[in-house]
């Protein structure tokens, strides 16, 4: 009997066309343009461009000539491809072609970098591996990149030559998109990037990029697929160490005729890449897969591409990459091991399970979720608490930790990686408490506001439309009685009344059997997002706290996020605050300028002495 692993191979053989899996590797240059053939994908690249104008696998095209694949970085004014790129074969043989485009830094540019694109194309492979690296030697002058991405764009559709129907990015968006009718009649609306869609299977429906934001860390691939002309086109990810922002950062992923993958900034407040005069600095920005299949419907695919996703993982660190001083081989690498303990004396039940451990290099005084510069390598921690964080490269790091149930992580700095083996041993994080006990909780300490209402259906255009349909003016939350799932909203904006802004006060009501005599309660308040907001905190009428979050901006409810940047709050004031009997705590988002003006909720608790 085969094993699962033998069958998930003969899966993915099968769906990637294993009959010209032998042919080897073949280029041809024609001065403008370099062609690419392994048997099974034929890939066209714009030399001078460094772009990848066709990718045919059988007679299906993957690429739209209008769209090719393409690496961008800025925007507006400072928008930047790398064109006009020095052009070189790296390696030629049989197996394998790796190409490179080289674009140096020219002064007026406004990012003092080099950027070299490489595309690999390997025997046997249904698809092509790239990846760039961003170079800002010592000579050059201060600056920094913002927006860092590539885009593949999807071939040329209409109702009749449409090559795939479907989006899959997770069990949440996985439907049936507009068809290139559908998206021509479609209405505008007064945010541009959104439409209205009013015919076909998404009638009714709002249509955006937003609508596929998504944790990258979260999956390993995403893209879009055909029942009808079973073929499909993914990004597939080996690692995830050279993304900005750590294992909860989010951006765009796939959308209608596109896929994107974004590595820095731009939305849901992710972080730029600064760089000093004198400072020598490079980075390595994959390798991944650009996927193609065929011979299933839209799921089974689907299915394909995951399990190509776990097959790369277990590749990885590529041996084939050529330059070992940005991409150390494996034996070059570290892994570091060790058990996690979690300490909770007003939670006993809580474990390190689960937990999100990691190691990176944020400047002094920063975090991992605003770190671009350097590389992240972060794993989970299995069910006996013990953790094993493989292929890092050698050097300094920060290691820090967080989970489920708790508010805030553990951060110890001075942590030395070396080549091979590191044993950390049984670190342990007690999680630091100012009360005797909790009188109430309303969510889980996740980072998200997925929990609370509306929180598994917020990637729509204009939801905060409906807040002031369905909620009252004030919302009020009954500890004990109201349901998070129904009762507490996933977003807290401004309040709608004849199409203006105001405030939407948020009362927390609960009962009290006792009160200390004396002392200060904590009510500690996580932030899933903020933006251009200010939340003001009443204790039974009593002012005790105006609260900016730490952490604020990337706009996360317009663009359809579930959560932005992570930040918490502990608020004490005195028990005599509080009362037996009935007690409010009032909550109101003070900014009203506009829709965008909001936080999300991840968790709010009250302790006391």
């Amino acid at each position: 009997m085969k094993s699962r692993l033998a069958q998930a191979a003969c899966a993915l053989l099968l769906l990637s066309g294993v009959a010209s899996a032998d042919e080897p590797v073949e280029m041809k240059d024609s001065g403008n343009e370099l062609r690419l053939d392994n048997g099974i994908v034929r890939v066209a690249i714009d030399k001078r461009g460094s772009r990848i104008t066709s990718m045919k696998m059988g007679r299906n095209e993957f690429v739209s000539p209008g769209k090719p694949v393409y690496y961008s970085m800025g925007g507006g004014k400072s928008y930047r491809q790398p064109t006009g790129a020095q052009f070189r074969v790296v390696k030629q043989t049989p197996d394998v072609v790796d190409v490179a485009f080289l674009q140096k830094w020219t002064p007026g540019n406004p990012q003092a970098v080099d950027i070299e694109v490489h595309y690999v194309l390997h025997r046997g492979e249904s698809g092509i591996y790239t990846y760039a690296t961003l170079s800002h030697p010592a000579d050059y002058p201060d600056s920094g990149v913002g927006e860092w991405r590539m885009v593949w764009g999807m071939p040329p559709k209409n109702d009749r030559n449409w090559l795939m129907e479907k989006i899959r990015v997770d069990p949440l968006r996985a439907w049936e998109m507009p068809s290139p009718s559908d998206l021509a009649s479609a209405k505008p609306t007064g945010i541009k990037e959104i439409i209205e869609i009013t015919r076909g299977p998404r009638a009714g429906e709002f249509d955006c990029k937003y609508d596929f934001n998504l944790e990258y860390y979260s999956v390993g691939c995403w893209g879009h697929a055909s029942d009808r002309n079973q073929v499909g086109a993914w990004i597939v990810l080996a690692s995830h160490e050279f993304f900005n922002d750590g294992p909860t950062k989010q951006d765009l992923s796939s959308a209608s005729g596109i896929i994107h993958i974004h590595f820095g900034m731009n939305h849901y407040n992710g972080s730029g890449t600064v760089l000093k005069a004198g400072e020598q600095w490079s980075k390595i920005y994959g390798p991944y897969l650009l996927y193609c299949n065929q011979g299933g419907n839209a799921d089974r695919l689907w299915d394909d591409a995951r399990a190509k996703a776990a097959a790369e993982r277990k590749k990885w660190p590529y041996g084939w990459v050529s330059d070992e001083t940005i991409y150390p081989k494996d034996d070059a690498r570290g892994g570091v091991s060790g058990n996690l303990v979690v300490k909770d004396r007003l939670k006993p039940a809580l474990s390190s399970a689960g937990a999100w451990v990691g190691l990176s290099q944020p400047p002094p005084g920063g975090n991992w979720q605003m770190e671009s510069n350097h590389y992240q390598y972060w794993s989970k921690v299995r069910k006996d608490g013990s953790f094993s964080i493989p292929h890092v490269r050698p050097g300094t790091y920060t290691f820090s930790a967080f989970v489920d149930g708790a508010v805030g992580e553990f951060e110890l700095e001075g942590a030395v990686v070396k080549p091979g083996e590191n044993k950390a041993g049984t670190i342990e994080w007690e999680i630091p408490r100012r009360g005797k006990s909790i009188a109430w909780e309303i969510g889980v300490p996740d980072r998200k506001a997925s929990e609370f209402r509306l929180g598994d259906d917020y990637f729509h255009g204009y939801v905060w439309t409906e807040f002031s349909k369905d909620l009252r003016n004030p919302l009020v939350y009954q500890i004990g009685r109201s349901d998070p799932k129904r009762d507490w909203n996933f977003a807290q904006g401004a309040y709608m009344e004849r199409d203006r802004c105001q405030r939407w006060p948020w009362e927390i009501r609960f009962r009290l059997d006792d009160v200390p005599r004396e002392g200060d309660a904590r009510l500690t308040i996580a932030w899933a997002s903020a933006d251009s907001a200010r939340v003001n905190v009443e204790v039974n009428g009593k002012g005790v706290s105006s609260i900016m979050p730490a952490f604020s901006g990337g706009n996360a409810l317009l663009r359809e996020g579930i959560h932005a940047k992570y930040s918490f709050n502990h608020i004490d004031f005195p028990v005599s605050h509080l009362k037996r009997g009935n007690n409010t705590i009032t909550l109101v988002q003070t900014k009203t300028s506009g829709a965008a003006c909001h936080v999300m909720y991840d968790y709010l608790a009250l302790e006391l002495p």
